[in-house]
């Protein structure tokens, strides 16, 4: 019987059929418990939901998706088209070229040591940071807030997932006081946590550590024992006032770095990610559980993607230039809608990098709670419903439901309303790249205001919600 239930093939029907009536009872089609209450990426049901909303008719201010949305640059264009006949399989972890670019890029851009050998290349760094929490060992620290699929990912591996609290006073700042006593109380309730995911910058925040802060948080790591995961997504993207600096500079033998070419690049249909991890012998081991693992989900990332990013990570003055002026229009617009926000009153950290806000509505508690909106759920249905402005609420992302904070998302603001057809809104988005070459580091925060009237709109009605909530 075991080695018939190991899959043994039975040849008499009726064996079949006494064996099932044994061994199987219940619904066909019944879902796994582990996945009865797993509800889809808020980030990419808004996105579906506005999408579906403007198919209908009802216009839609879009702050609710966080996608880089420039065009993409002709180079990498032309490099895929050259490798779109390339459709055998990849090497698992990735192809020698890419992955030796990637090393190179880390250490020319961020002051990071890896070989080529310790870079991880799969389908987009999600399905990584899913697999790395797959094949490390411990349960999971999470910052709140954090980015919408961290808290999913530990759960479905069997993690537990240990919420280290924020203040919005501070502006989220992420300490080793607060991670310490964190640590002590969940070791405390019996829990096991070996690992850490930070994210620099941030998604939802916009918030960026300072090197002090990284620095600190990389060396209690260390002096814990912890596995740093750092989600650099964003790297490329910082607005100019502050550094970005990896905490892997300080703690390179524990510290996994992950990115990709979604934001910086605005390719995240390419699904292209990568992990970099450390050379030493606990990085070996994983990374030949992570192959494995990855043997039976991915098998590899598509081969024409994979040679089209070597290009994305060869230095290039063109590229980098482009990127550039992307970060810088991201940063731009941030900030103005930043600016708008505090005058109004709203409480809102000064983003950093990305293309992320996230405003605290708290000060209008009362006056929303007349309303019936005692949740940021329920504040960001309301904005949606009444005033046509999509945001996502600080649930999402690991709050309590009564702080009444939300997201928004900047990046989908930059095309032009009458723009109707893709060549368009491509031409748009290339003029406002080049207008970028206008603005030096000091015009990000507002010397020269580009003209975006899709922000503009969305000032205005915030403007008026707000006031609709009197004083």
């Amino acid at each position: 019987m075991k080695r018939l239930l190991r899959g043994t093939t039975m040849h008499n029907p009726q064996q079949q059929h006494a064996l099932m009536a044994q061994t199987h009872t219940g619904t066909p089609l019944a879902l796994a418990p582990s996945l009865q209450n797993l509800a889809s990426s808020p980030t990419l049901a808004i996105n579906e939901a506005i999408a579906a909303r403007r198919a209908a008719g009802r216009k839609t201010i879009h702050l609710g998706f966080g996608e880089a949305s420039f065009p993409l640059h002709p180079m990498l264009a032309e490099a895929l088209a050259r490798a779109a006949r390339h459709t055998g399989y990849a090497p698992v972890l990735g192809i020698a070229p890419l992955r030796a670019a990637i090393a190179d890029y880390l250490a020319r851009t961020r002051n990071l040591t890896f070989s080529p050998d310790s870079i991880a290349i799969a389908p987009g760094s999600k399905p990584l940071l899913y697999a790395l929490l797959q094949v490390l060992e411990g349960d999971l620290l999470l910052p709140a807030p954090s980015w919408v699929s961290y808290a999913p990912h530990a759960k479905l591996a069997g993690r537990r997932v240990i919420t280290v609290e924020t203040e919005p006073e501070d502006h989220h700042r992420l300490t080793p006081q607060t991670l310490a006593n964190t640590l002590s109380y969940a070791r405390q309730q019996g829990a096991n946590p070996r690992i850490l995911i930070v994210n620099t910058p941030s998604n939802p925040t916009g918030g960026m550590f300072t090197r002090e802060d990284t620095e600190a948080i990389a060396l209690w790591s260390r002096e814990e024992g912890i596995t740093l995961i750092c989600d650099e997504i964003y790297a490329e993207l910082a607005h100019g006032w502050r550094e970005h600096v990896s905490p892997a500079q300080f703690y390179p033998e524990g510290c996994i770095v992950t990115g990709g070419l979604s934001k910086a690049y605005s390719a995240g249909g390419w699904r292209l990610g990568y992990a970099a991890i450390p050379i030493n012998a606990m990085g070996k081991a994983l990374m030949k559980a992570l192959g494995a693992l990855a043997s039976e989900i991915w098998s590899s990332a598509a081969t024409p993607m994979q040679e089209a990013a070597v290009t994305a990570y060869h230095p290039n003055a063109e590229l980098t230039a482009y990127v550039q002026a992307s970060a810088r229009i991201h940063g731009h617009v941030a900030f103005r809608l930043y600016e708008a926000l505090t005058s109004m009153g709203v409480l809102c950290p000064r983003p950093a990098g990305a293309f992320y806000l996230y405003p605290d509505f708290t000060p209008w508690r009362s006056a929303l709670l007349e309303r019936g909106i005692a949740t940021s759920e329920q504040l960001a249905q309301h904005l949606l419903d009444t005033w046509d402005i999509a945001t996502l609420p600080g649930t999402a992302f690991g709050e309590q439901p009564e702080a009444l904070r939300l997201r928004l998302a900047t990046s989908m603001l930059y095309v032009p309303e009458d723009a109707q057809t893709d060549d368009e809104k491509e031409k748009a988005l290339w003029d406002l790249l080049a207008q970028a070459q206008k603005l030096s580091q000091d015009d990000v925060v507002n010397r020269i205001l580009l003209e975006i009237p899709a922000l503009e709109r969305a000032q205005e009605r915030l403007k008026e919600f707000v006031q609709s909530l009197g004083n």
